[in-house]
Order: structure tokens, then C-alpha cells, then sequence
């Protein structure tokens, strides 16, 4: 009896240990695929001082606010040195005065989202987010998910009203909103 004990337990033991290395594989593939898409959405950020005029521009910094990211912020961060045009870069990490800013980047997970959009509508910001549908509801440029990719949605008329202007090469791999 007890041999049959120690087997069953050793059983036990062995199952468990697979479903626990099964569990955080997969929770090391989410973190993984979560990093590659930050990494993947600071790009876009950072790419988009090359592609997007700010005719108003009235010194050399651009400002690109994120709300709600941190990961993407150490990331944008590590390419603030970079070239943008000409332009020095600065990055913030959340915002007292969202129109300071000439990118506005907000995470879905924020629930003053439609407050933000508000606060710079008509102003020339901008603005980003990867809320579900966000160009479609008035922001400038939104990220959405297909097979695995993050790809945009531009509305031409929001960045009409900020009286930006967007590089042809950027509309023509956007899907575009109205």
C-alpha cells in the first residue's frame, strides 16, 4: 500500500508540475506578445513626428504625452535621442495640460479617454489611442489588432480639424475612417 501511495503522489507531483510550466509558458508568451506590441505601438509614435507636419510649430520640441502606458513611455524614452526632422523630442508620462502636447497618446484602459479628446479637439494635437474604434469617434489615429498585427486607422477629418498634415505614405497604409 504505501508503494502504490508514493506512485500516486509522485503522479500527482508530475502533473502538476507540467500544468504549472504549461501556465507560465503561456503567461510568458502573453507578456511577450504584450511587449512586442508596446514596442511595436512606440514606433508607430515616434514614426509619426517623420510623417506628420505641425505647420504651428512654434519652437523645436515635439511632445509626445502618453496617458496610461508606462512600458510604451521607457520605450519612446530609448528613442527620444533620435532624429526627428530636426526637432529635439521630449516624452511625458501622464498630463496636466494635454495641449502642450503635439502627440497624445492614450491607452484603452483609460477612462477619461473621451475626456482628453475633448480637452484638445481643435487644438493642433495629435491624437492616438488603441481604444476599439477610437478614429471612428473623432481621435486622429487609432491602432487595432488584425492576425497579430498592429495596424492604423487614420480620420482625415480629425486631423483636418487639429490642422495637421499627414504624409500620402502614411494614409496609404492606413485604413482610413470617416
Amino acid at each position: 500500500m504505501p508503494k502504490k501511495f508514493a506512485v500516486w503522489r509522485f503522479w500527482r507531483i508530475s502533473v502538476l508540475a507540467s500544468v504549472l510550466l504549461a501556465v507560465l509558458s503561456c503567461l510568458s508568451l502573453a507578456v511577450a506578445a504584450d511587449d512586442a506590441l508596446d514596442k511595436t505601438k512606440a514606433s508607430f509614435l515616434f514614426n509619426f513626428t517623420k510623417f506628420v507636419e505641425w505647420p504651428a510649430l512654434v519652437n523645436d520640441t515635439l511632445h509626445i504625452c502618453v496617458v496610461g502606458s508606462e512600458p510604451i513611455v521607457n520605450l519612446l524614452s530609448d528613442l527620444a535621442s533620435r532624429d526627428t526632422k530636426g526637432h529635439l523630442l521630449q516624452i511625458w508620462s501622464g498630463i496636466d495640460d494635454p495641449q502642450i502636447c503635439q502627440i497624445l497618446y492614450i491607452d484603452r484602459a483609460v477612462p477619461e479617454l473621451a475626456s482628453l479628446l475633448q480637452q484638445v479637439r481643435g487644438n493642433q494635437v495629435l491624437t492616438v489611442s488603441d481604444a476599439e474604434g477610437f478614429a471612428a469617434q473623432g481621435g486622429s489615429i487609432g491602432f487595432y489588432t488584425e492576425s497579430g498585427q498592429i495596424k492604423l486607422e487614420i480620420n482625415p477629418q480629425a486631423v483636418r480639424n487639429a490642422r495637421l498634415k499627414i504624409n500620402a505614405l502614411l494614409m496609404e497604409i492606413a485604413r482610413i475612417v470617416r
